[in-house]
């Protein structure tokens, strides 16, 4: 009993939704060129925006969707229920991807939330037919960035991505425990994150 509220605690903390708002906190606290490169109240504005259009405004459109009743659970557990979740997120996405290229910032947070549109569009196409892991795709999302960091900009981050590949390790059980995914569906959602992720920082 204890383990599976373990895994349950675990599925909540790293939902999917907050994986944005964990990547600034570990980007602008990583010691790395970004930590700084950006001034205080740029950081503010990232943050601010990434709050409202990753979480707030997402937030608010899922409720709707639960009580028209077009979503049975506001946990979205089969493949059906998540179609209009991934379509809202893409939008809004987008819309800060849109904001974040037009601002004076750098341009890695525009890329990085371009990759994360991508990835979640990704997860939609392949959700017509299967249900991939939203947690580990956000997991591995994380990873990807740092990944990208060290190999487009030589930062040193080795120790901080191994220990996030292990919380990625107890997040992926987690959701093996709660009966809410097959391994495969777990291990394709890490690896595709961490690769789309990667890519958006090396190659845009």
């Amino acid at each position: 009993m204890m383990e599976k509220k373990f895994a349950l605690a675990l599925s909540i903390i790293f939902q999917p939704i907050f994986v944005p708002i964990y990547s600034l906190i570990i980007l602008f606290n990583a010691d790395t060129y970004i930590t700084y490169a950006v001034q205080p109240e740029v950081r503010k504005f990232i943050f601010l925006v990434t709050f409202l259009n990753t979480i707030i405004l997402p937030m608010g459109v899922f409720y709707y969707f639960y009580r028209a009743k077009l979503i049975e659970t506001i946990h979205m557990h089969t493949a059906k229920e998540r179609s209009l979740p991934f379509l809202t997120t893409i939008v809004f996405h987008l819309s800060t991807f849109y904001l974040f290229s037009r601002a004076p910032i750098p341009g890695l947070f525009a890329n990085l939330v371009l990759g994360a549109a991508f990835s979640v569009a990704i997860a939609f196409v392949i959700n017509l037919k299967w249900k991939v892991s939203i947690h580990m795709l956000g997991m591995g999302g994380i990873v990807g960035t740092l990944i990208g960091l060290i190999l487009r900009y030589q930062v040193n981050v080795v120790e901080l991505v191994m220990a996030l590949v292990i919380l990625s390790g107890f997040v992926g059980y987690s959701r093996l425990r709660l009966a809410a995914h097959t391994p495969l569906q777990v291990y394709v959602g890490f690896i595709l994150g961490a690769l789309i992720l990667t890519s958006s920082v090396v190659f845009l």
